[in-house]
């Protein structure tokens, strides 16, 4: 079924202007969010947080994980799923893993039951950030993209989005068989990682298909870098299109005033976030949020795409989980996300005291602070002498885990919401970690050595060696590939669903990829299907392999033979 707009035309949304705001609907004028107060454009904005009610309303609430909480202590004996009935069956191992508290939380909550507390705090989510509808999700923010382009999209649709998006998004392309139109990320020319996709370039894309209705973006990127989401809903609104934004890492922003604007309060049809990323939900758990202008057609839609790509036998705890971090970025994250700005800052200002180590700033990019998440620090560790990943590796020796690495850097996460139980040991305590590990390894690198003693800790995998003085080390051309765009010769679902034969890597160049491609790092697709292979792609492919990237997507990770059409 084709359709000429997702948009509503109803009263919830104001149709003129550029942006419109969650909540209280702006009538006119380019809206931003920067710091407490918005000065871009026509209008002056003060910032206020998605959720109208102050901490003492509905928000307190957490249904899901009060049931939870309940069912757990009133039925000691479980004659129904799951087989482990409350930890009681479970091996000594998976209790020693898990933990007896969680086995016990692991109930079955009957249906009707279920349905009437997931959807009182579906619609706590809703009014938390800003929203006309909420569903969470169990599989994560992939499960959020699939249902999205099930629920909007239509085969051979076409849908423009930006070449940084995740693999989730091609899978979404997979299911619903909308064509993409693919527009690159500016990259900046010396760091070489992404700044977002530019308006310019999408209003250009749109021009040149009319037929697009929709826009998906991903901000933050992996990078921590954000799109100008305000912008971009503008130019997608003159289009007649509308915006979708892929804000996995970006549960926060609804929360504060002191971070990027988020997609719903920008005005984005649609969003989803991984409330596990920076807020205290298990992982996997995910918030889909239907914007105040999708219309009814679409909303009823996506609702049926959300059952269909959510398990009927939902973890419980987990979702209790997403509830109850929900409940803690409502009702605390202005003070959660005070302390974890302080702990950055902190963080910032020691690093300064090592020698080779530097935390990447938005100025070092050329973006204003408005456009890079500040919970995200990206640590160039170059001058070092040595590889991202060889530092990440020292460091989980010393007992320190990041978040992930590449040739020139280590990537942090800092958590959005107040310490709980373990105290300093969430927040500054981790930090303080960081910064002495961090000081042992440049303090080894300067002597000499390959890697400060780490007390026999193993490494989870196999690493590079270090680099070699004055030779560039790693695919500095891996971000940089996002921005070749491959000559498209089938939709990402008609490629799937061909004939495909597999050849040898050296014969697949000219011949229609069958599979993607996606180098970790950066984590997004430089091959999809139906593309065709590109030898320069290729190239950098073989570059992350050789300097201890990993490829996912595709059959074999050593790239020694590729999937590609029988045609």
């Amino acid at each position: 079924m084709a359709h000429s707009s997702l948009v509503s035309q109803s009263g919830d949304v104001s149709q003129s202007g550029d942006v419109s705001q969650s909540g209280d609907v702006s009538q006119s004028g380019d809206v931003s969010q920067s710091g407490d107060v918005s000065q871009s454009g026509d209008v002056t904005v003060a910032w206020q947080p998605s959720c109208p009610h102050p901490p003492a309303s509905r928000q307190r609430r957490a249904p899901l994980l009060d049931g939870v909480l309940e069912q757990a202590a009133r039925t000691p004996a479980r004659l129904h799923t799951p087989g482990h009935e409350g930890g009681s069956r479970a091996s000594a191992e998976l209790a020693a893993a898990v933990g007896p508290v969680m086995l016990d939380a692991d109930v079955w909550i009957e249906t009707g039951c279920q349905a009437r507390l997931r959807g009182e705090a579906e619609d706590l989510a809703a009014e938390a950030w800003g929203a006309r509808r909420a569903w969470l999700l169990t599989n994560g923010s992939t499960a959020g993209n699939l249902a999205w382009f099930l629920g909007t999209t239509t085969d051979d649709e076409p849908v423009v989005i930006g070449r940084d998006a995740h693999l989730s998004v091609l899978t979404g392309l997979v299911l619903s068989g909308a064509r993409p139109i693919w527009v690159p990320p500016r990259i900046h020319p010396r760091h070489e990682i992404p700044l977002g996709v530019d308006a310019e370039d999408v209003a250009s894309a749109l021009a040149r298909h009319p037929g697009a209705r929709q826009v998906v973006v991903t901000s933050p990127g992996y990078a921590a870098t954000c799109a100008d989401l305000s912008a971009l809903v503008a130019v997608t609104r003159r289009a007649g299109a509308g915006l979708y934004v892929d804000q996995a890492w970006g549960a926060h922003l609804a929360f504060h005033p002191g971070v990027p604007i988020d997609g719903i309060r920008a005005g984005a049809l649609g969003a989803v976030v991984s409330i596990h990323k920076t807020g205290t939900a298990m992982s996997s758990g995910s918030v889909l949020l239907a914007g105040t202008g999708l219309d009814d057609a679409r909303v009823a839609c996506l609702d049926r795409a959300v059952r269909m790509t959510q398990t009927t036998s939902p973890l419980m705890p987990l979702l209790a989980s997403i509830d109850a971090a929900r409940r803690d970025l409502a009702v605390e994250g202005v003070d959660g996300l005070d302390r974890a700005l302080a702990d950055v800052a902190r963080l910032g200002e020691q690093l300064r005291e090592i020698e080779g180590v530097r935390m990447l700033r938005p100025d070092d990019v050329g973006l204003p602070p408005d456009r890079m998440d500040p919970l995200k620090s990206v640590i160039d560790v170059s001058g070092l002498g040595t590889t991202g990943w060889d530092v990440e590796r020292d460091l989980r020796g010393l007992g320190v885990a990041v978040e992930g690495a590449d040739d020139r850097r280590i990537y942090l996460v800092h958590g959005a919401c107040a310490e709980g139980r373990r105290g300093d040991q969430g927040g500054r305590g981790s930090v303080e970690a960081l910064v002495t590990a961090l000081t042992r390894v440049a303090h080894a690198r300067s002597l000499g050595g390959d890697r400060p003693e780490t007390g026999g800790a193993a490494a989870c995998r196999p690493w590079p060696s270090a680099r070699v003085p004055g030779q560039r080390r790693g695919p500095a051309g891996a971000w940089r590939a996002t921005t070749a765009l491959p000559e498209q010769a089938l939709t990402p679902r008609q490629a799937l669903r061909a004939a495909c034969v597999v050849v040898p890597v050296a014969r697949a160049v000219g011949r229609v990829a069958a599979e993607p491609v996606v180098p970790y790092p950066p984590g997004v697709p430089l091959l999809m299907p139906g593309e065709v292979v590109d030898s320069e792609v290729l190239e950098t492919l073989h570059a992350v392999v050789r300097h201890g990237g990993h490829l996912h997507g595709c059959h074999d990770p050593g790239l020694g033979s590729l999937r590609v059409v029988d045609l």
